[in-house]
């Protein structure tokens, strides 16, 4: 649940895929690496669409590139 909340943190500004995964490194002071980016940014992808369909999250494309953000809560 930190991670989930850590990416919905990240999220308070429209970013794409690869600026999430880049933030996460850098805030858990992970080393990139080929195997590294491929495992964690699988992990990370079913965090985005776990967050999307509990609707935390929500996409939108700009200038050709899917964004993710934190969704707003209407009241």
């Amino acid at each position: 649940m930190e991670i989930a909340a850590g990416i919905v943190r990240l999220c308070s500004e429209s970013l794409c895929f690869e600026t999430i995964l880049q933030k996460l490194f850098v805030g858990y002071g992970l080393e990139m690496n080929l195997e590294q980016y491929a495992l964690v940014g699988s992990t990370v992808r079913s965090y985005l669409s776990w967050l999307l369909d509990k609707e935390q999250l929500e996409i939108c494309f700009q200038d050709g590139m899917l964004l993710w953000k934190r969704k707003v809560v209407k009241i």
